[in-house]
């Protein structure tokens, strides 16, 4: 139970302000700590240990920085986990179940962002300091209890709604010197273009991947050749296995030939927007496979890559003579997915489409030096190299929207504003469950930690 603070957003950080968000809890080694463990807490028959309460405080402490009183902001995060506990215990006497499937999903999307987040499973796998294999067992309990709370939580809040006057009353309630900052922020969309590949580099790929497969029904070891051999840095380590997924987690080309393979089976080559694959069938579990795979991606000429700058170039002369808009060419020419979206580049760090300045570097790979300082709204970029998921490519970028520094107001963030006023009158009913709640479950809390003002009655007082 100690890793599951880190997967719930706390009830008691929902003004302009989040708990561990999406993250997985990963401790940087610039924020070692020593403590010596012990039970803090005990709720029902759910414990709460001192080294959760110091790493969900670290958490906290790398995205606000420098924190004037820890005491505060450690009982805080202690009254959060607290309720934690309690919806968990809750949902243990309501004998709330959660399947496998249901795990293994949530599990599948949390990976999927922090791989994102991170930029690769290798960057991921050196900041967790464990393997992908590894992370989903550590945390495969935790995903179970998250649900399970979250149950609770839907089941105390999931038809609370407010109103625009509530908002605006939600807003006025905030004293002026309170509201905070907003930093400048951007909206971008994107024409792509990705170099074409020779089909005389597509056929010497498809027949290296034949190779390999012959060399395998013969005796090889596929998990030896993938070793060698892929170009999956991910799955490649660990002899190609990419762990149990589900239909809708793979590109249809992919799962449609994975799903089709029997026990030990290899598929013919396969060809996805990330290159040429075999594929070898190593377990089903229910809706579930468990695959490994080569993945060989055919490689892109300097010449090819020069050819979608040149193509970018005259894109771009076009929307700038007024023979077509930036929108109008993003469905025409793009040749990313983002098409669908008008073109819209999504932060992965909150799945929006919204940048800070600092955000922008962080999450755009190669566009150091691009200067969105200097951009006005409208603007649009000269042909910018960037490494998709498939190839070094090119792309247009535009600043769609930009919104300087500000105050937070009801024009310009009533979005932000809305969802912080929602989030507290969820709190109020989670409180008043709780306060309900506290008064008929057996609470322990440390002596040290008996000091804090609590915001509910937790030392039935």
């Amino acid at each position: 139970m100690n890793k599951r603070i880190c997967f719930f957003k706390s009830i008691l950080f929902v003004i302009f302000a989040t708990f561990c968000g999406k993250q997985l809890c990963a401790q940087t080694e610039s924020e070692n700590f020593q403590v010596v463990d012990r039970v803090i807490a005990v709720v029902g028959q759910n414990m709460i240990k001192e080294s959760e309460l110091e790493t969900a405080f670290l958490q906290q402490k790398s995205g606000r920085g420098i924190i004037e009183d820890a005491f505060l902001v450690h009982c805080d995060l202690f009254e959060g986990m607290l309720i934690n506990e309690l919806m968990l215990h809750q949902a243990e006497r309501d004998s709330i179940e959660v399947t496998d499937e249901e795990v293994n999903r949530e599990m599948d999307n949390r990976i999927k962002y922090m791989v994102q987040m991170y930029g690769s499973v290798e960057n991921l796998e050196k900041q967790m300091k464990k393997s992908l294999s590894e992370i989903r067992s550590y945390y495969s309990d935790v995903i179970r209890e998250n649900i399970m709370i979250g149950q609770i939580e839907h089941k105390l809040t999931g038809d609370v709604t407010i109103t625009p006057q509530e908002v605006a009353d939600f807003y006025k309630s905030i004293p002026q010197d309170s509201l905070p900052i907003v930093d400048d922020e951007y909206v971008f969309s994107q024409i792509v273009k990705l170099p074409k590949v020779s089909e005389e580099e597509k056929t010497a790929v498809k027949n290296r991947l034949n190779e390999y497969r012959d060399r395998i029904l013969k005796g090889s070891k596929f998990s030896t050749l993938a070793l060698l051999y892929s170009e999956d840095p991910g799955s490649a380590k660990k002899g190609g296995e990419l762990g149990f997924f589900s239909r809708g987690d793979m590109v249809s080309e992919f799962e449609n030939a994975a799903f089709a393979l029997q026990d030990g089976e290899i598929s013919p080559v396969i060809e996805t927007q990330y290159g040429f694959h075999i594929i070898q069938m190593i377990e089903r579990r229910g809706n579930q496979v468990n695959c490994r795979h080569i993945l060989i991606q055919p490689k892109v000429s300097d010449a090819q890559l020069m050819e979608s700058r040149k193509e970018l170039e005259r894109i771009k002369a076009e929307i700038d003579n007024g023979e077509i808009s930036f929108e109008d060419a993003i469905i025409k020419y793009s040749d990313d997915e983002s098409k669908i979206n008008q073109g819209l580049i999504i932060n992965p760090h909150n799945a929006s489409a919204s940048f800070t300045k600092d955000a922008i570097n962080e999450t755009m790979s190669n566009l150091e030096n691009v200067d969105f300082n200097s951009m006005k709204q409208g603007d649009i970029t000269a042909p910018v190299l960037f490494k998709s998921e498939l190839a070094n490519a090119y792309r247009l970028i535009k600043v769609t929207k930009k919104v300087d520094a500000h105050k937070v107001n009801l024009v310009e963030d009533y979005g932000k504003i809305q969802e912080s006023a929602l989030s507290a009158r969820k709190l109020d009913v989670i409180k008043e469950w709780a306060e309900k709640r506290i008064a008929k479950t057996y609470i322990k809390i440390d002596k040290d930690y008996q000091t804090c003002d609590f915001k509910l009655n937790w030392l039935k007082k």
